[in-house]
């Protein structure tokens, strides 16, 4: 027997009504059982906020519920496949196999995974100077070694907790009263390897394990990740011209400037050598963060959500039919 899943969050609705009329004319030319499934004690459905109506047609689901002709074309197709060799009975097909129960998992749970993932990545650069203040050097060490794979870790173009300074840039002007990275670690501002290794010290403080922009990348990630834990549905995907404006633009500006000026290429001596700001790297790698995120979350958001209305229905069916 053919069966039919009614699945609704307003059974008393009239589309239900009309709905189940029309099937009810079609069981003469298509014999069915129909069920159905009641969907306001599924909790997925009752943040879903909209009236849901699906039709599931043994394992395949209506495109437009409301559509006469595609419900009569789905009950055809279904008695064809009824008759054949490799027809399954409800029982078996209306389970969630073990790829459908992970995928139903990933899709409720994804935000959650990916912004436990980014607090880690933010939160252990910041553990590193902590550890190194408290004394545990080697830990810290660790977390230093684990980062330098993924960047550069200049000192000047670091931020440093727990010293006379939050940062120490490579120049200072004539007459500052700030200090520079040469006078607090000893060591010459051009060598890039020396600045890499070196963390800090008890009057300089110790450097974060990451640098100013990357700090700033993903910790804006990370806020508009738990922004839309909350408002998800105010964000729609930011169009991808607007993202290479907004995120790719104002970063590629500074940082490309900044390290092209300084490879003193001889094509290129009319360049001005730049040398960024922790103000330019923090605004560039927030910009570039927050509407990355913006493009990245609502389309992930939007290419699980219908796999999640599928699933969220089949399970639904499952334990209402146990």
């Amino acid at each position: 027997m053919v069966e039919v899943f009614l699945l609704t969050t307003d059974p008393t609705s009239d589309k239900v009504g009309k709905i189940t009329a029309w099937l009810s004319t079609l069981q003469v030319s298509f014999p069915h059982q129909l069920h159905l499934i009641d969907l306001r004690q599924q909790p997925f459905f009752k943040k879903h906020g909209e009236e849901t109506l699906i039709i599931r047609v043994d394992e395949k689901q209506v495109v437009n519920p409301e559509d006469f002709e595609r419900i009569s074309l789905a009950l055809g197709e279904a008695h064809k496949n009824a008759n054949s060799p490799d027809y399954r009975p409800a029982t078996s097909k209306d389970r969630l196999g073990l790829r459908e129960r992970f995928s139903l998992w990933f899709s409720r749970h994804y935000l959650a995974l990916i912004n436990i993932i980014l607090a880690l990545y933010v939160f252990l650069p910041i553990l590193a100077p902590v550890m190194m203040r408290l004394g545990q050097v080697e830990p810290a060490k660790r977390i230093y070694q684990l980062y330098r794979p993924l960047c550069h870790q200049l000192a000047y173009r670091s931020f440093f907790l727990f010293g006379e300074q939050a940062y120490y840039p490579q120049d200072v002007p004539t007459g500052s009263d700030r200090l520079s990275y040469s006078q607090i670690s000893g060591n010459p501002s051009d060598d890039m390897q020396l600045a890499s290794a070196f963390i800090g010290n008890e009057s300089a403080g110790y450097k974060i394990a990451l640098c100013q922009r990357d700090i700033a990348i993903y910790g804006s990630l990370l806020l508009f990740g738990l922004v839309f834990v909350f408002a998800r549905k105010k964000y729609q995907p930011l169009p991808w011209w607007l993202w290479i404006l907004l995120a790719i633009g104002p970063m590629g500006l500074d940082g490309v400037w900044q390290l092209v000026s300084q490879m003193q290429l001889s094509f290129l001596s009319w360049l001005p050598v730049h040398e960024s700001t922790p103000f330019l790297r923090v605004l560039t790698g927030a910009t570039f963060g927050w509407f990355t995120a913006w493009f990245g979350f609502p389309t992930v958001e939007e290419s699980v959500r219908d796999e999640r209305l599928r699933l969220e229905a089949k399970a639904a069916i499952e334990r209402q039919t146990r």
